[in-house]
């Protein structure tokens, strides 16, 4: 066969990121003496239509792009390349990508203290071979420190990332001044929000 296509975006049994993935690219040349690569007539199909496709000279033929408005899919991606010659060859390949692992990281139900809280993450491949793989990890919460009134907090839900102070002890002053504290929040940048800090005095009901 006098054209040659090679060199498509992801290998055999490859994987990529998304994010590390802005195009798919063919190497298409024409090794006929005399014969050249059509660009009119070599391009990519996605789903049985052909889609704009650009081209960047290499020695004998070209580097041949297809950027897609999207790259998230539910499912398979079906990619065809067709390419054609100054001599009237017509050649064909056909790509076909799976998406792979699909990540679900279960809900911490209870941050109480002196508790073991489980993390955990599943992993469901749904490439050639389907398969589910795990991997957890725990830690331990610190345990109620000695004073007059020790509290934990307990996460409301996982979107406002509210929270309620359980109070661990039953005895109230009245009159007395109680203050809470809130401090050691990071975010996932690891950026530290500034001591929090609520005073309040409990009434005598009488």
């Amino acid at each position: 066969m006098a054209i040659e296509i090679s060199s498509f975006s992801l290998d055999i049994k490859e994987w990529k990121k998304i994010d590390e993935l802005d195009y798919f690219k063919v190497n298409v040349i024409e090794t006929t003496s005399g014969s050249s690569i059509v660009t009119s007539g070599t391009y990519f199909i996605k789903d049985g239509i052909p889609v704009s496709t650009s081209y960047v000279s290499i020695p004998g033929g070209y580097e041949c792009r297809y950027y897609p408005s999207s790259l998230v899919s539910s499912g398979t991606i079906y990619l065809d390349f067709r390419a054609e010659s100054t001599s009237g060859e017509v050649k064909t390949q056909n790509y076909e990508l799976l998406y792979g692992y699909h990540l679900l990281f279960n809900e911490v139900v209870d941050w109480g203290p002196h508790n073991e809280v489980v993390v955990s993450i599943f992993a469901r491949n749904n490439v050639i071979c389907p398969n589910l793989e795990s991997k957890s990890f725990s830690f331990e919460t610190k345990d109620l420190q000695s004073t007059r009134l020790s509290a934990y907090i307990m996460p409301i839900t996982s979107v406002d990332l509210g929270a309620v102070v359980y109070p661990q002890d039953a005895i109230f002053y009245y009159g007395g001044i109680y203050t809470i504290t809130i401090s050691g929040v990071k975010d996932f940048s690891g950026n530290e929000l500034k001591p929090l800090r609520f005073t309040f005095t409990i009434e005598n009901p009488t």
